[in-house]
């Protein structure tokens, strides 16, 4: 028979024998990770995310990136040179939507009224003050050859032209000599021809506002992202009685996108405490014959060092990456929940183990045997979940990109507090638990053979086993899953209904591959709640089917 184990016998061997060391040299396993651990950490006073979407979210060197930085550098965006509609670059924009409540048509009179009002409130009544000085819109803007802020004179224009009963052709107007494209500004369009077969407008349910504003330099970009603020704050409070709103300005992507990272702050404290009270219900064990914890066996405090095991190597990753001054961005948020979980499922390995091995033998002899059993899975998994992120580095994504080495390296710095500062505290505890001590006060316990002569008290808060000659007892779920659930899944029947089950789970995975719509919607990346969330909805629901005129 060939033998396969050439690499599994002395990876054995070898976590034999460094858990007899790691026991006996307990507190150099423990201090130096703390230490490590604490400088690492001050890596998080360095962290500055990036918040730019279109950088994060866009393949390096895609031929969109190329073409929009071509044409911003050829004819870029200069007060001066501005014209509506032409714009490729989002620097410092605000967009409306703008539909009728009762899902009329907005080029009629109410409407354009409305809007017409709501232009005024946004160029006039918006303002802010920067450095003793009033900013509003007419100060920001930018305009085409000193002409004046755009605005939405066209929105009146068309309406007035619809409403006097002229036939206006879409998507491009034209009257007279004057021509525009209007087809990126109104959605929802109907269309009919007249005497000469063109499309004329019957009907449009929506319009689409544009506000550029001046970018550069540097200072006038910080008062333009000023007024945006001012912007968002009064649109959230502006109300008419004939206008469904929505708005979205060049920062609400990075903002909204940052407060969704920030929403899950909460989510994992209360992911991370209830792995904690789950790992320490766990570790608990009772007195063979009782319902009294066994608080020599029972391990609480590990079980809890076993979880902040894993939040050292999700802070040391992050400070060690972050002063290494790699690119951070808020989407590595999600990747404490990988790191905990599969930190815990370590931690519960290495326990089952140390509970398997004879109590009767010495603490580094019963830990070498538990990281010869463990320790080899344990470096298996963190091993394929590393190079499972590792080969997402080389994605051309930046968030992706980004994501997967940090949650890479938390993979490779969890498995080595695991094995040398998780390990050592492991080897502390079957020390004491060999001495007989209490697993959370460390004073010797009251034996359980004399429970009958102790009072309550003792028998709910100190009861302790003792090592015994005799074979202990293997749990209720070993004794079901090796006496029930191997022998009926070897059954020849159970084999087939099994294979073919797999079969159809293939199928159904192979058709869902092939479903995949490949992209990224910029709503599915913000919190449900958000403000631009119905924005994006109304943008591809009557926006998207056109695109910008053909420079």
């Amino acid at each position: 028979m060939p033998n396969f184990d050439c690499i599994e016998k002395p990876l054995s061997r070898l976590f034999n024998v460094y858990g007899r060391f790691v026991t006996k040299n307990p507190y150099l396993f423990i201090v130096f990770p703390v230490l490590i651990s604490g400088f690492f950490s001050l890596g998080f006073l360095t962290l500055e995310p990036i918040t730019d979407a279109i950088y994060l979210f866009t393949p390096v060197g895609a031929p969109s990136k190329v073409e929009r930085q071509i044409i911003h550098d050829l004819w870029p965006l200069t007060n001066g040179s501005y014209i509506p509609g032409r714009a490729v670059t989002q620097s410092r924009e605000v967009q409306l939507t703008i539909r009728a409540k009762d899902d009329g048509n907005v080029l009629l009179k109410p409407y354009s009224e409305a809007i017409h009002r709501l232009d005024q409130f946004i160029q006039n009544r918006i303002r802010i003050i920067h450095d003793g000085r009033k900013y509003k819109y007419a100060d920001l803007c930018l305009q085409w050859r000193n002409e004046g802020c755009p605005g939405a004179k066209h929105i009146q224009a068309i309406s007035e032209f619809y409403q006097k009963g002229y036939n206006i052709t879409y998507p491009t107007l034209k009257i007279g000599s004057f021509s525009g494209y209007i087809g990126s500004s109104l959605g929802g369009v109907a269309v009919g021809r007249d005497k000469s077969n063109r499309l004329v407008l019957a009907s449009a349910k929506a319009w689409l506002l544009v506000y550029h504003l001046r970018f550069y330099p540097s200072d006038i970009s910080y008062i333009s992202g000023l007024w945006e603020k001012s912007f968002e704050a009064a649109m959230k409070e502006y109300k008419d009685p004939y206008l469904d709103i929505t708005f979205f300005h060049s920062q609400s992507l990075a903002e909204e996108l940052k407060r969704n990272a920030d929403s899950l702050i909460p989510r994992f404290a209360f992911a991370f405490s209830i792995l904690m009270a789950f790992s320490v219900l766990c570790s608990m064990a009772t007195v063979s014959g009782t319902v009294y914890v066994d608080w020599v066996l029972s391990k609480p405090i590990v079980a809890v060092l076993g979880v902040c095991n894993a939040g050292m190597g999700i802070g040391t990753s992050i400070g060690l990456l972050s002063m290494a001054g790699f690119p951070y961005n808020d989407i590595v948020g999600v990747m404490p929940f990988l790191i905990v979980a599969v930190g815990v499922d370590n931690m519960f390995l290495m326990v089952a183990a140390l509970r398997r091995t004879n109590r009767l033998h010495p603490p580094d002899i019963r830990l070498g045997e538990c990281m010869s059993d463990a320790a080899i899975s344990m470096f298996i998994t963190s091993l394929t979940d590393a190079f499972s992120f590792g080969v997402g580095t080389i994605t051309s994504i930046p968030a992706v990109q980004i994501f997967c080495v940090y949650t890479c390296g938390a993979m490779i710095v969890t498995f080595l507090y695991q094995i040398t500062f998780f390990t050592a505290i492991l080897g502390l505890f079957t020390r004491w638990e060999s001495e007989n001590r209490h697993c959370v006060f460390f004073q010797e316990t009251i034996s359980a053979n004399d429970r009958e002569y102790s009072s309550i008290f003792e028998k709910i808060f100190w009861l302790g086993s003792r090592a015994d000659k005799k074979p202990q007892k293997e749990s209720a779920a070993s004794y079901f899953f090796q006496n029930w659930f191997a022998p009926i899944l070897m059954q020849p029947v159970v084999k087939i209904l099994t294979l073919v089950w797999y079969i159809v789970y293939v199928i159904f995975a192979i058709h869902g591959c092939l479903q995949i719509k490949e992209g990224l919607e910029p709503v599915n990346l913000l919190v449900e709640d958000s403000y631009a969330v119905p924005h994006y909805h109304v943008l591809e629901n009557y926006f998207w089917q056109y695109g910008a005129v053909v420079q």
